[in-house]
C-alpha cells in the first residue's frame, strides 16, 4: 500500500459545499481512475518548469534509455458539482514535482470538468507523468 503524503492531509477539511470531506482514502491503488471532460491543459512551458524544479531539488527519479521519466500521483476529491476541492499527493520521493502537481491541477484541474458521480464529494486517483533527457 502507498502511504499518501501527509497522512492525506486533513482528513476532515471543509469543503467549498460545506460539507465535511469523507476521511481519506488510505489505499490509493482502491480509488476509482478520476474521468474529466477534456484533458487538463498541459503545455511545454509545464513540463520545462518541472524538469527545473526536480533538478534543482536534486531529485532521484528513475531513467530508462538516456530519459528521466516521473510519475506523480495523487488522491483528488471531487465534489457533486464537478469541482475539484482537494489535490494531495502520493510520496514520490521528489517533493518538488508533487508541489508542481498539486498547483497544476488546482488551476486546470476544474476547468477540465472532473467527472462526478453527482451524488456526493468522491475521491479518486489521477497522475501526471514528466520526462526529459537525462
Amino acid at each position: 500500500m502507498i502511504d499518501l503524503l501527509l497522512a492525506m492531509a486533513l482528513a476532515s477539511t471543509t469543503t467549498q459545499n460545506g460539507d465535511i470531506a469523507s476521511a481519506m482514502p488510505t489505499d490509493y491503488s482502491a480509488l476509482e481512475t478520476a474521468q474529466f471532460t477534456k484533458p487538463i491543459y498541459y503545455a511545454a512551458r509545464h513540463e520545462l518548469a518541472a524538469e527545473r524544479a526536480a533538478k534543482k531539488a536534486k531529485c532521484k527519479l528513475p531513467t530508462a534509455e538516456q530519459w528521466v521519466h516521473a510519475r506523480i500521483e495523487a488522491a483528488i476529491l471531487v465534489t457533486p458539482n464537478g469541482k475539484l476541492a482537494k489535490v494531495v499527493p502520493v510520496e514520490s520521493g521528489c517533493r518538488e514535482l508533487e508541489t508542481y502537481m498539486v498547483k497544476h491541477l488546482n488551476k486546470y484541474g476544474s476547468k477540465a470538468g472532473p467527472i462526478s458521480n453527482g451524488r456526493k464529494n468522491t475521491w479518486y486517483k489521477t497522475a501526471m507523468h514528466f520526462r526529459w533527457p537525462e
